[in-house]
C-alpha cells in the first residue's frame, strides 16, 4: 500500500468522523434545550471524567492519551455549542453593563502620577496617596472615576491596581498607550459602572481555575475555541486555606456586545474557580 492509497483511507475514515460528529452535535442541541429548561449545569467534571474512564478502558495502552485527548476535545467543543444555545434559549447572561457612557466630572488619581492626565484640566483632578484612597473617593462620590498606570509594556504591571480593580468592583472604561524616553505605558480610566460602547474592542478580565492537572490548557483552548485573539495574559501566586494557587489576568481583543463574546463569558463564568470582568474598552494597537 503506497501513501496515496493510505491517504485516501484517511479521507474516507474523516467522512465517517463528520456524519458521526454532525450526529452528536444534533444531541448537543437536544441536551441544551433540555437543560435551558431545568436550568440545570452545562460542565460536569464527574460526568466528564466517567465518559472518560468508560470510553477509554481496553484502548491500547500507547493510544489511551491520545484517544483520551480526543474525547476531552469533542466533549469541549460540545459544552462551546451549548453555551451558545444556553444564551439564545434563556436570559443567563451572568453580567449587566451600561451602553452609553457617564461623563466624568472629577478624577481621582495618585498625586505621583497627575502628569499622566492629559485628557482635563489638572485643577478637576483629585490627588490622593494610594490607590485604595482612589477607590474610597469613588465609592464616596467625591470622583466619577480613577486614572493610574496599569501597565509598563514590556516592564511589568501593577498588581495593585489589577487587584483594586476586582476587589472594588471597579471596571476600565477607557484605555490610551503613553510613550515616554521608549517605555509604553497603559493609561487607564476605570469607574464603578461596566460600560460597553460599540467602538470597544478590549475586554479585560481576571480569573482563578480550578486546582487539577490541564485547566489552565482547557481555558486556553476555549478561548482559542472561540477565534479571540489575547493581547496580554499574566499570572499572579496567591495563597488559599488549602494550598497556592494562581490568579490569571487576560486582556482580549473582543466587543462584549456580541452573541459569541457572551456565550464565551458565560462559558468561562461557569468553568473557572472564580471570574470577573475587570473592563471594556477601547486601545489602539497591539501593546
Amino acid at each position: 500500500m503506497d501513501l496515496s492509497e493510505v491517504r485516501k483511507n484517511i479521507d474516507r475514515v474523516d467522512g465517517e468522523i463528520r456524519k458521526l460528529f454532525m450526529e452528536r452535535m444534533i444531541l448537543a442541541d437536544q441536551v441544551a434545550c433540555i437543560k435551558a429548561q431545568t436550568e440545570d449545569a452545562i460542565y460536569k467534571p464527574d460526568r466528564e471524567e466517567d465518559i472518560i474512564r468508560h470510553q477509554t478502558a481496553g484502548v491500547k495502552p500507547e493510544l489511551k492519551k491520545e484517544y483520551t485527548a480526543l474525547i476531552k476535545r469533542i466533549m469541549e467543543v460540545s459544552r462551546k455549542y451549548q453555551y451558545g444555545r444556553t444564551i439564545e434559549l434563556r436570559d443567563c447572561f451572568p453580567f449587566t453593563y451600561l451602553t452609553e457612557a457617564k461623563p466624568i466630572g472629577r478624577l481621582a488619581m495618585v498625586k505621583e502620577e497627575l502628569y499622566l492626565c492629559d485628557t482635563c484640566s489638572k485643577d478637576s483632578v483629585l490627588t490622593v496617596d494610594s490607590c485604595e484612597e482612589i477607590a474610597d473617593c469613588i465609592k464616596n462620590g467625591q470622583a466619577d472615576a480613577g486614572m493610574g498606570i496599569i501597565e509598563e509594556v514590556g516592564v511589568g504591571v501593577s498588581d495593585e491596581l489589577h487587584n483594586l480593580l476586582w476587589k472594588n468592583k471597579l471596571y476600565i472604561t477607557d484605555c490610551v498607550i503613553q510613550e515616554e524616553k521608549g517605555i509604553r505605558r497603559k493609561v487607564v480610566t476605570f469607574k464603578d459602572a461596566l460600560t460597553v460602547l460599540p467602538s470597544h474592542n478590549r475586554i479585560k478580565i481576571m480569573f482563578e481555575c480550578p486546582n487539577r492537572s490541564g485547566s489552565i490548557s482547557s481555558i486556553l483552548s476555549m478561548i482559542s475555541d472561540y477565534a479571540v485573539n489575547l493581547t496580554e495574559i499574566h499570572s499572579r501566586p496567591f495563597e488559599r486555606e488549602d494550598g497556592w494557587n494562581y490568579m490569571f489576568f487576560v486582556e482580549m481583543n473582543a466587543n462584549m456586545d456580541t452573541k459569541e463574546i457572551r456565550a464565551l463569558l458565560f462559558q468561562l463564568s461557569q468553568e473557572t474557580s472564580r471570574m470577573h470582568i475587570l473592563g471594556s474598552y477601547f486601545c489602539e494597537g497591539d501593546f
